[in-house]
């Protein structure tokens, strides 16, 4: 049974409703449209069946959500949000900008869903970037597909094909991240095979300017130097003098650390003592922390040269999450 603060406050009402574990999170999930039980539990992974029809029944009872049957030929129950249910828009998107100021740690054992990657993506749209753009896009992105429709500084994030693209880019995680991010151009992804485009690429590159990382995001630093640039962690590498070296697909560039400082620039270091060799996509799977390293080194798809010790401690200094660290008490 749902416990009450018992206080006539219209705060104290909404958390009485929505407060309890996981039932933001099943809001967060279905403001990107209606969901069957069997996509809730894949969205939410660590949720126990029995917390999930507790939390549904509970948020159906408040008029958060309905239970409703989709036509023939889908026939399907599906759960949808009302229209005080969506109301709760803003409220997450405020709660995932405020989320996105906190310092990123990523812990072993976390999960990285394509879904909540949108969410970020809706809390960081700018909409006078987006002034007379009616226009909609779609995303296909290692078989998951959604859309955005963008209305004159307005932004909608829906699941599924539109009916009406200016343009559809197929991708995967990695490369989606990479051109999000800005460290890498859409048209250079697409002529490196990272991404394949249908329809216009003007409009693409409209799209990735609306919703892309600004310049504050690395720290004022462009592309993939600049950005893993900004992930070093200075109390990671007090007492460090070292220099390392990334081979990310065709690009080359190095770290030099130099006690809690680091300088980075473009071409091999022949003083390296660690080199990492890998594609595109795996870097930066493992930049957000959803690929840990003995993940990657034991799938191969991932190569450390030189001193072992030395690997470590440069993903030690630039974020990299181990799976032999101790996950934060819960």
């Amino acid at each position: 049974m749902t416990r009450s603060y018992d206080q006539s406050c219209p705060a104290a009402r909404a958390l009485d409703v929505v407060g309890g574990r996981w039932s933001l999170l099943i809001v967060r999930e279905l403001l990107l449209g209606p969901r069957r039980y069997t996509d809730l539990v894949t969205g939410l992974p660590g949720i126990g069946p029995n917390v999930l029809a507790e939390r549904l029944r509970a948020l159906r009872k408040a008029g958060i959500l309905s239970q409703v049957k989709l036509p023939p030929p889908a026939s399907s129950a599906v759960y949808e949000l009302t229209e005080l249910g969506t109301a709760m828009r803003p409220v997450l998107d405020e709660l995932t900008r405020w989320g996105m100021r906190l310092p990123t740690s990523p812990r072993p054992g976390d999960t990285f869903r394509l879904s909540w990657v949108l969410g970020c993506l809706r809390a960081s749209f700018r909409p006078e970037e987006a002034s007379g753009v009616r226009e909609t896009y779609e995303f296909r992105v290692d078989g998951d597909t959604f859309h955005l429709r963008v209305d004159d500084g307005a932004l909608d994030i829906q699941n599924g094909s539109a009916t009406d693209p200016v343009c559809a880019i197929t991708t995967d995680l990695g490369s989606f991240l990479a051109i999000g991010a800005r460290l890498v151009d859409i048209e250079d992804a697409v002529a490196r095979g990272l991404a394949k485009l249908e329809g216009e690429l003007p409009a693409a590159a409209r799209v990735v300017a609306i919703l892309g990382a600004h310049p504050e995001a690395t720290g004022g630093r462009h592309g993939i130097v600049g950005a893993v640039g900004a992930t070093f962690r200075p109390d990671h590498a007090l007492g460090i003098r070292e220099t390392y070296e990334f081979v990310v697909g065709d690009l080359v560039f190095h770290a030099r650390v130099d006690d809690g400082t680091v300088e980075m620039d473009l071409g091999p270091a022949p003083d390296a003592v660690a080199t990492i060799v890998t594609d595109l996509g795996t870097f930066l799977q493992l930049g957000v922390g959803s690929l840990p390293l003995e993940d990657a080194l034991s799938a191969q798809v991932i190569e450390v040269s030189g001193d072992p010790e030395a690997g470590l401690r440069m993903a030690d200094a630039f974020g990299v999450v181990r799976a032999d660290r101790t996950a934060a008490a819960s």
